[in-house]
């Protein structure tokens, strides 16, 4: 059983994240920087984004086929595992835009049908600064 909660537009792959391959960041977003009168450089924080990468091996077809629906949307919610959620359960929200590719490579063809490798990298919208560390 995976400890990590990984929801994609409504689709749960929990059970499917390869955890060597989970990977959240959470990045800061500045405007232009300036040097104050007393050479400090200062930044102002506009917000923040996460970037989100994971695989998945053995993806039975009937939820690829789920993952992929909810991938090619323009805007995805995502609730994952979260080391900076504040939240009980660890899990952060948050609306990313599409990846650059969908889809994986069959693994197995068995009696009961196709299963699927994948890998995804997604960025989220950014978060207004008050939301962000």
């Amino acid at each position: 059983m995976s400890t990590i909660n990984l929801i994609i537009g409504g689709v749960d792959v929990s059970e499917r994240v390869e955890v060597e391959s989970y990977s959240v960041r959470k990045v800061r977003k500045t405007s232009s920087e300036f040097t104050r009168f007393d050479g400090n450089e200062i930044a102002n924080r506009v917000g923040c984004y996460y970037e989100l990468s994971v695989s998945f091996e053995d993806v039975p077809d009937r939820l690829m086929r789920a993952l992929t629906g909810a991938l090619d949307s323009d805007k995805i919610e995502i609730t994952f595992t979260d080391p900076h959620s504040g939240s009980t359960d660890g899990c952060t929200t948050a609306v990313f835009g599409r990846g650059e590719s969908t889809g994986g490579k069959v693994a197995n063809e068995l009696d009961d049908g196709l299963y699927w490798n994948l890998s995804i990298s997604v960025k989220s919208e950014i978060i207004p600064a008050e939301g962000c560390l």
